[in-house]
């Protein structure tokens, strides 16, 4: 294994253990001085969304480079970088959000952003630092990887791009599992609460999304025409899913449920919609 490689995976888990152990002590903080974090479905569960989303990035980051390394994929590599920039503006978004939402539900709420405010700008850096130091890294782990994708696909330029094409859309397919699982889960528990018609149909999306990717991966495995035709449909209709919870978002109707979550849940449709659009692409 090239020694760019092993570094990227080094820093891979660098970050990872990092930014958990960061964000555990901001949770742990948090909860020393609001008793309502876990109590209620609804917006007071914005650092424990912030905190959970976070820790799953940093693991699944470490999931993507691995995967990327030992597959000798630099796309998949490369897609890290852009994932960490997701991760970090889920982190800097944090940055701003948590302290409306302190001020809002707590007494003490200057205070406790004052005891956490370091430790959530040291997660912005670390991700940004490790981001940069990738792209570095990725430039010599192209060239390491070069010989063994020449072996593998030969010099043929229209091999060489369905090939391409192929490792790109395996790495979106990987894309839309976190972003689509992520905002379900964000949706239900910052938004939604047990008596809403919506709760039910949301919780579905999950396992349904599971299943569509799951469909996704082996269609593309084994050239299944109808396997990935039923992809398409279904990622369309997911499109329309998130053009409609967007439009809802600024339903002035709607307006009392969403006005703390507003700029972070709109945010996280737009990026859901593009992935949704270059995986369809």
């Amino acid at each position: 294994m090239p020694l760019a490689a092993k570094l990227c995976c080094w820093l891979a888990g660098l970050q990872a253990l990092t930014v958990i152990g960061l964000e555990v002590s901001i949770l742990v903080r948090v909860l020393k001085y609001v008793e309502n974090v876990f109590s209620s479905w609804s917006s007071d569960k914005g650092v424990a969304i912030y905190f959970m989303l976070l820790v799953i990035a940093s693991l699944y980051g470490v999931f993507l480079v691995v995967g990327g390394v030992l597959n000798g994929d630099t796309i998949q590599i490369i897609g890290f970088c852009v994932f960490n920039l997701f991760t970090m503006s889920l982190a800097i978004f944090r940055y701003f959000q948590v302290r409306t939402w302190l001020n809002d539900e707590v007494v003490i709420g200057d205070l406790v952003y004052n005891m956490i405010q370091r430790e959530m700008l040291a997660s912005i850096v670390v991700m940004a630092g490790i981001t940069a130091v990738f792209g570095v890294l990725t430039y010599f782990v192209f060239h390491s990887f070069g010989w063994e994708i020449y072996k593998r696909v030969g010099a043929d330029m229209k091999i060489r791009r369905m090939y391409i094409n192929y490792r790109l859309l395996v790495l979106l397919l990987k894309m839309d599992f976190f972003v689509f699982v992520g905002f379900a889960v964000s949706y239900i528990i910052l938004i939604l609460k047990s008596s809403d018609p919506e709760f039910g149909i949301t919780i579905a999306l999950v396992p349904l999304t599971l299943m569509v990717l799951s469909l996704a991966f082996w269609g593309l495995r084994r050239e299944s025409v109808w396997a990935m035709w039923t992809v398409v449909v279904l990622l369309c209709a997911s499109s329309a899913y998130f053009v409609f919870k967007c439009a809802r978002m600024y339903d002035p109707k709607q307006e009392a449920k969403y006005a703390t979550q507003k700029p972070m849940m709109t945010y996280y449709t737009v990026v859901s919609l593009v992935v949704v659009a270059g995986t369809l692409h």
